[in-house]
C-alpha cells in the first residue's frame, strides 16, 4: 500500500518513476511473434521503437518477416499504434525484412533504417545466393506530424560484399537495434554514422558521411576487427576513436579504432580482448546475446564533477534471462586508450529483469532519461519499452541533471 501510495505520489508531483509498457504484444490478435528491439531519438524528441513481427515464426531467410514501428511524442509515456515500416512479400528478393538497426540525425528530423533482406538465412548464406542487407529513410511531415518512410529501400548488397569486402565473406548482416553517430565528424552536411557487421569471419564496420545512402570500411577487408565475434554494436569514445562492442558468451568483445586522419577514416584496429578473460571485466552467465554499448556525459553525484559513463545491456544469465545494464565510469583517457583498458575495472550493474530475457537496445531521451527497449517473457518474447534514469542504473552515483 505504501508503494502504491509513493508511487502516485511522484506522479501527482511531476516527478521522474519508472516506467514500463508492452510495445509489442506476442499472443495479440495477429497471431505472430514480434522480436528484436531498435530504438532512437528523434531530433524533435520524439522517440522511435522498432520490432520484428514474424508471421513465418523465425529468422529472416524463413519466409515472411516485416518491421513496425510506435512513436512517443511525450518521452515513453504515450505510445502510437503500430504501423508497417517495410514489408516483405513473402518470396524472393523482398521476401521479408527485419534485425532492424536505427538511428535518428542530429541536426535534421530524419531517420536511417539499416536491417536484412532476402529469403536466404545468414547461416545458409552464400556468394550467389546472399542474405541481403538494405537501406531506408524516413522524415517528419511537419504537417501532419507523422514520419514518412521510403518503401523502396536502397540495395546494398553488393556494395558491401563485393567492392568493400571484396567478396571474402559469404554471409552478413548489421548488428541490430541503434546505430551510432558520430558527435565530432562531419564530413558533407551529415555527422558521420557507424555500422557494426556481423560476418561468417567476424566482424568489421562500415561508415557512411551521408546518413546511409553510401558506405565505406573502417580499416582492411582482410582482418577482421573482432574474428570471433558475433552480433556487434558501435560506439564513439570522447576522443573520436570508435569503440566495438561484440557478443560473446560470458561477456563481450571490445576493441577500438583509431584515427591517423579523421575526414579521411584511415586508422587502425587495437586487438580485440574479451571482457570475461580480464580484471574486473564483465563476466556474465548468459548465453551469447545482441545487447546495447551507449556512452553518457553525466555528473558523478559525490561531488558533482562532469564525467562520462559507459553502459552495456546483455543478460546476466544463467542462459537468455535476467537482462542487466553493467556499468563503468571513464574518468580520463586512461581508461579507454586500449581495448584492453576499456575491457577492465566495470564499476556495477543494474538488473532491469528477473525474467527470461535476450535482446536489448538503448536510447538517450530529451528529459535525459534513458528508452530502454528489450525482449521479456512470457512467449518468447513482449517487446517491453521500461524508462530508467542514470541514477537508478548506477544505484545514485552518478545523474544526468
Amino acid at each position: 500500500m505504501q508503494k502504491h501510495m509513493l508511487t502516485l505520489a511522484l506522479l501527482l508531483l511531476g516527478l521522474t518513476a519508472t516506467a514500463q509498457i508492452t510495445l509489442f504484444h506476442t499472443g495479440d490478435e495477429t497471431g505472430y511473434p514480434y522480436r528484436i528491439p531498435a530504438i532512437a531519438t528523434a531530433k524533435n524528441g520524439d522517440v522511435i521503437a522498432l520490432s520484428d513481427i514474424r508471421p513465418c515464426g523465425n529468422d529472416i531467410g524463413y519466409g515472411l518477416v516485416n518491421i513496425l514501428m510506435r512513436v512517443s511524442n511525450d518521452n515513453g509515456k504515450t505510445w502510437s499504434e503500430a504501423e508497417t515500416v517495410l514489408e516483405g512479400s513473402g518470396k524472393g528478393a523482398d521476401c521479408g525484412y527485419g534485425d532492424a538497426c536505427l538511428v535518428a540525425d542530429a541536426e535534421r528530423n530524419e531517420l536511417l533504417l539499416v536491417c536484412c533482406s532476402g529469403d536466404v538465412p545468414y547461416w545458409q548464406s552464400k556468394i550467389g545466393h546472399t542474405q541481403r542487407i538494405v537501406a531506408t529513410h524516413a522524415k517528419l511531415n511537419k504537417k501532419t506530424g507523422k514520419w514518412e518512410w521510403n518503401k523502396q529501400p536502397i540495395d546494398m548488397t553488393k556494395r558491401v560484399y563485393e567492392d568493400l569486402l571484396e567478396n571474402r565473406v559469404n554471409g552478413l548482416f548489421m548488428g541490430s537495434g541503434r546505430i551510432c553517430q558520430s558527435k565530432r565528424i562531419k564530413v558533407g552536411k551529415y555527422y558521420r554514422v557507424y555500422g557494426a557487421l556481423c560476418t561468417h569471419k567476424g566482424n568489421f564496420v562500415i561508415y557512411s558521411d551521408d546518413f546511409g545512402r553510401t558506405w565505406n570500411l573502417l580499416g582492411s577487408p582482410t582482418e577482421s576487427c573482432a574474428p570471433q565475434g558475433d552480433e556487434p554494436k558501435c560506439e564513439e569514445l570522447p576522443d573520436g576513436s570508435v569503440l566495438l562492442s561484440s557478443r560473446k558468451n560470458h561477456g563481450r568483445y571490445f576493441n577500438i579504432y583509431r584515427y591517423a586522419d579523421e575526414r579521411e577514416a584511415t586508422g587502425t584496429w587495437g586487438h580485440a580482448f574479451a571482457s570475461d578473460q580480464v580484471e574486473g571485466g564483465i563476466k556474465n552467465q548468459g548465453r551469447a546475446t545482441d545487447g546495447e554499448i551507449l556512452l553518457l556525459t553525466a555528473r558523478r553525484t559525490a561531488d558533482g564533477v562532469k564525467t562520462r559513463v559507459v553502459l552495456q545491456s546483455i543478460p546476466a544469465g544463467p542462459n537468455r534471462q535476467n537482462v542487466t545494464i553493467y556499468w563503468k565510469e571513464l574518468k580520463e583517457p586512461a581508461d579507454w586508450n586500449t581495448p584492453l583498458r576499456f575491457a577492465q575495472n566495470w564499476g556495477g550493474a543494474y538488473q532491469v529483469t528477473d525474467k527470461g530475457s535476450a535482446y536489448s537496445a538503448m536510447t538517450l531521451q530529451h528529459d535525459n532519461t534513458i528508452g530502454f527497449f528489450y525482449e521479456e517473457e512470457p512467449n518468447y518474447y513482449q517487446m517491453v519499452y521500461r524508462n530508467l534514469t542514470l541514477d537508478e542504473i548506477t544505484d545514485g552515483k552518478f545523474t544526468l541533471k
